[in-house]
């Protein structure tokens, strides 16, 4: 899966806190791939604790306005950008 274009700072929009590893970012599924929208990002602890259910990923509508085409994704950051490691919808 591609990111159209990779958000270089990643802070979660629950704590504040920067994402420097995994978290979850919201995205709009598109032609080329998927267009991110770092403004609702979640990081780890926030989307497993906080939102989720007590380890449970958090849906799609905990983290921000969802439309049709929107999915979230779980990604990891790497030295190259954002790699997506699952997706759900």
């Amino acid at each position: 899966m591609d990111l159209d274009s990779t958000p270089k700072r990643l802070s979660c929009s629950e704590c504040g806190e920067t994402i420097a590893d995994t978290g979850y970012l919201p995205a709009a599924e598109g032609e080329t791939g998927y267009e991110p929208r770092p403004d609702a990002a979640v990081c780890d602890a926030c989307g497993f604790n906080e939102i989720g259910m007590q380890g449970c990923a958090p849906e799609l509508d905990d983290v921000a306005e969802s439309g049709a085409a929107d999915v979230l994704l779980y990604v990891r950051r790497t030295d190259d950008g954002l790699e997506v490691l699952s997706s759900k919808a």
